[in-house]
């Protein structure tokens, strides 16, 4: 028998992805090449371990002194005005000082808690997610004006122009992830020396960190080839293949999906043939002396039902900051539909709209249960075909694989039936995202939505009644949409609270491939191109009519404000489940019905709201007060004006605002000076009192208890009760009873 060289290649998930479940392109990848022959592959989570990572006691420590050093607080105590361009800065220095010492204490348990049946007790789940979020903003500030967050990583770099992502690639000051990959993944893979790294670069927020690491790659190891793919590079990796110094990060990059790519570009690389015969590849040939970019063309995906078992054996499920393991699990490529105006996804993710079988999807479920255990799911679809809507259900209860799933899922009034959605519940499923986008006809219509309002409900009411949550993805400033278009949208959501329980929310962004880029006079905008954005993939625009863009971001924060009101899981702290993806669907999953988690949110939101003053009330066992020079308030109010969001890149898109600074700096202006303190305690949001509000903290910290000082409060009763209301409902009394939670 004739022994196969090894051939080592490694699969990584660059930061920043979301940190509660896997994602699932490189498992899909390595079942592949494992099962053509190539016996050294593996997949390396880098998100999450540098979540992780960041989120320990020990980096917090090391944070809270780059913190003191690169923004102290020195530098704004003797000031009588800051400016607005320094509010940033004030806000990341004090926030930083103030809670450093409690999120150092905490965090630990509070990632205990998310991994554990712990975070089923909301009053555990709560703190635990707002130490995890502060421990972030600390990690961050060491690299300020950098931001890593569980949804997104920007710097001040511009994402849309090429020279500045690669000169954030070797900032070591604010790029955090130099060190990180020096310290902790660059020994890793220089001592397995693979021949291939391949970087899954799916959101724009992993563009930096990608090429970041495949900089040092190709430092340490030149014989390594380094290539790229995932559904951010298809809408701009052609722009950055082209774009001067990116083949100091690079080798290769691959389009559409990566399976059969990948493949042919490792059977080629390790035979020492030619790339140009590797499809769907854009590469670099060096030869002759110099760097020229050739692009191949595509290459036919892989027939779905070839495709073996993802390979989840590589990924550290104990990191995830959930309780339950969530596996996502791909039933279909593409839309079947594919008509959406503002839509890109038939464009970028390959040719052809292809799935599985039903019957080759549950058998893969159940053999994904009985290898990891795990009855979590995550069934990745664009949209579910009707004929699915059918077939899977009946085949996940035939082999009564007791899982649970959610999943994305057009409306399909024929298919979803109540004796239809009955079903699927009953293999099932329990929670459905649709596509709603607004409650205005005559823009579904531009939308090419091929749906109405009514059907919309129909669907969702039929859901709804089989016991499966609801979400609606909604979108706002679509070209002519006025405001009020945008409110009847918002009044209707609010109408219908007991049938749509979560709504996804976005503006609208121009997409250069997209038909209201390709074509838009059809939809009375004309668009902003700007040449010096290289990368740009998110336009400007303006509109004959309707809301412009600043309207629609405002209007974007008075939906979101209207939610906060009317939809329980959008109230107060319970908009944690809604942020925390897989939150929520477990709780449905462990028997929670969707109405009774939504009167339990209100309630809670409610009991916040209103306030208490239980006598069981008291301060938790870490907080701290900070002196200020400026109200935390104020600032915070400035920063967080849709003028001063849009400089910092849009959550969803990665797009930079042009001249947003200037604008805001113009119209917001800074701050006076008003001295106040700022308190902070364990799981608390930052809450900003007056002196005598901190005095009121001391003499509350040595009684134990609200009920233990209230004797010696005199005629002070009403007062104190009202001042621990607001305490309580910022989460900064807590009450001491023993809890026990449920395993």
């Amino acid at each position: 028998m004739i022994s196969t060289p090894s051939f080592p290649i490694r699969l990584v998930f660059p930061p920043q992805g979301h940190f509660t479940q896997p994602y699932l392109a490189l498992p899909c990848i390595q079942a592949w090449l494992e099962q053509h022959g190539f016996d050294d592959v593996r997949t390396i989570d880098a998100s999450i371990e540098a979540y992780d990572h960041f989120l320990t006691p020990e980096h917090l420590v090391w944070s809270r002194g780059a913190v003191e050093d690169r923004l102290p607080l020195a530098r704004f105590r003797e000031r009588e005005r800051l400016e607005f361009r320094e509010l940033d800065a004030y806000r990341t220095a004090v926030e930083s000082a103030v809670s450093a010492e409690t999120v150092i204490a905490e965090i630990a348990e509070a990632k205990r808690t998310l991994r554990s049946e712990a975070a089923f007790d909301r009053d555990l789940y709560v703190p635990a997610v707002r130490t995890i979020y502060h421990g972030l903003r600390l990690a961050s500030a060491a690299h300020f004006p950098s931001r890593l967050t569980p949804h997104n990583f920007t710097m001040r770099y511009a994402n849309d122009r090429s020279a500045e992502v690669l000169a954030a690639t070797e900032d070591g000051i604010e790029n955090p992830f130099v060190d990180y990959f020096e310290r902790h993944l660059l020994p890793r893979l220089v001592a397995e020396r693979p021949r291939i790294v391949a970087l899954s670069v799916i959101y724009g927020s992993q563009l930096i960190p990608a090429l970041t690491l495949g900089r040092m790659v190709k430092r340490a190891l030149p014989d390594c080839h380094v290539t790229a793919g995932g559904g951010f590079l298809a809408y701009i990796g052609k722009k950055l293949m082209h774009a001067p110094g990116v083949d100091a990060c690079l080798d290769s990059m691959i389009f559409f999906e990566g399976e059969a790519p990948m493949l042919k570009l490792a059977e080629t690389l390790r035979a020492g043939g030619d790339l140009a015969g590797v499809g769907s590849t854009i590469w670099f040939d060096r030869t002759n002396g110099r760097v020229e970019t050739i692009e191949n063309p595509a290459m036919h995906p892989i027939r779905l039902d070839d495709a073996p078992l993802p390979t989840f054996d590589d990924l550290p499920f104990e990191l995830y900051f959930s309780p339950e393991t969530v596996l996502p699990f791909d039933i279909n490529r593409g839309c079947y539909y594919g008509e959406c105006s503002f839509c890109t996804l038939p464009t970028v993710i390959g040719p052809g709209y292809r799935t599985r079988r039903a019957d080759t999807i549950a058998d893969m479920v159940v053999d994904v249960r009985d290898r990891f255990g795990v009855r979590h799911f995550n069934f990745i679809t664009d949209c579910m075909p009707p004929g699915m809507i059918r077939d899977l259900p009946d085949e996940l209860i035939a082999r009564d694989a007791g899982v649970y799933w959610w999943s994305d899922a057009r409306v399909e009034p024929k298919a979803y039936t109540l004796e239809g959605a009955q079903r699927l519940f009953e293999s099932g499923c329990r929670k459905l995202l649709f596509g709603f986008e607004t409650a205005t006809p005559r823009l579904l219509k531009m939308m090419k939505k091929g749906q109405s309002v009514r059907s919309t409900l129909e669907v969702a009411r039929n859901c709804t009644d089989a016991g499966i949550s609801v979400t609606f993805y909604a979108m706002v400033g679509f070209p002519t949409e006025t405001r009020e278009e945008a409110r009847a949208t918002l009044a209707f959501l609010v109408e219908n609270n007991d049938v749509v329980r979560e709504v996804s929310l976005q503006t609208f962004h121009i997409d250069e491939v997209a038909e209201t880029y390709s074509d838009p006079a059809q939809f009375g905008i004309t668009i902003l191109d700007d040449p010096a954005a290289d990368l740009e993939l998110y336009h400007d625009y303006l509109s004959e009519s309707g809301m412009t863009q600043e309207e629609a971001a405002e209007m974007f924060a008075e939906m979101m404000a209207g939610f906060a009101e009317h939809l329980p899981l959008f109230s107060g702290d319970n908009i944690f489940y809604f942020m925390q993806k897989s939150h929520y669907f477990l709780h449905l999953a462990r028997g929670t019905t969707p109405d009774e988690f939504g009167r339990e949110s209100r309630r809670r939101a409610t009991r916040r709201a209103n306030g208490d003053a239980d006598p069981e009330l008291a301060l938790p066992a870490h907080w701290s007060a900070l002196d200020l020079p400026f109200s935390y308030t104020e600032v915070v109010a400035k920063l967080a004006h849709p003028l001063a969001q849009a400089i910092r890149p849009d959550f969803l898109t990665g797009r930079f605002v042009e001249g947003a600074e200037q604008r805001a700096e113009a119209v917001l202006g800074g701050v006076e000076r008003k001295p106040r303190a700022l308190v902070y305690g364990r799981g608390a949001e930052f809450l900003e009192l007056r002196s005598d509000g901190v005095r009121a903290l001391e003499a509350l910290d040595p009684p134990g208890s609200l009920g233990a000082l209230l004797p010696r409060a005199a005629d002070g009763h009403a007062a104190l009760d009202h001042f621990a209301t607001r305490l309580h409902r910022f989460g900064l009394l807590e009450r001491r009873v023993e809890r026990t939670v449920s395993v």
